[in-house]
């Protein structure tokens, strides 16, 4: 079985190495770690885990920022989702973007989320996050998507967040 948690201190060394091989750009693992470790961007959100409740074993993470454009709306954003190498490909990280999704809309009312994709849409589509016309992405080589099971990208009202 597997559950969603948040990240604590001893597991962050584990969630860095799980997008090493996409975001190291060939540099050793512990300059790579201690670039992680020192990263503003990675301080600013909340990481969470999925574990193997048997092993405890770790095999997704992602990071949730606040991304509230306005008092009146709780909005987030998903980033650097990431699977070790021999765990990808079963689903692991849709699972917990599910399991993300379910608990801020339950927990906190969050009710619109965003994320970037460097990989390309269809992972996330499977999950009915949907691209922004081209007209509003920001970025040349990530993909802006966004999700919300009340709203539809039409009735977006609001700035769209810069890359987090």
């Amino acid at each position: 079985m597997k559950i969603m948690r948040e990240a604590a201190g001893k597991d962050m060394e584990a969630i860095y190495m799980m997008g090493y091989d996409v975001w190291g750009d060939n540099m050793p693992a512990n300059e790579y770690i201690s670039m992680c470790q020192n990263s503003g961007k990675y301080k600013q959100g909340q990481w969470h885990v999925l574990e193997e409740t048997d092993t405890k074993k770790l095999v997704s993470s992602l990071i949730v920022y606040e991304l509230n454009p306005s008092e009146n709306l709780i909005v987030r954003g998903i980033g650097s989702i990431a699977t070790p190498i021999s765990e990808r490909k079963k689903g692991y990280a849709s699972l917990l973007i599910q399991k993300v999704i379910n608990d801020l809309e339950q927990r906190m009312n969050c009710t619109d989320f965003f994320l970037y994709s460097d990989i390309g849409a269809e992972l996330y589509e499977k999950l009915n996050f949907k691209k922004l016309p081209s007209m509003k992405q920001k970025y040349k080589d990530s993909i802006c998507m966004y999700y919300s099971k009340e709203k539809d990208m039409e009735s977006i009202s609001f700035e769209i967040p810069n890359y987090f």
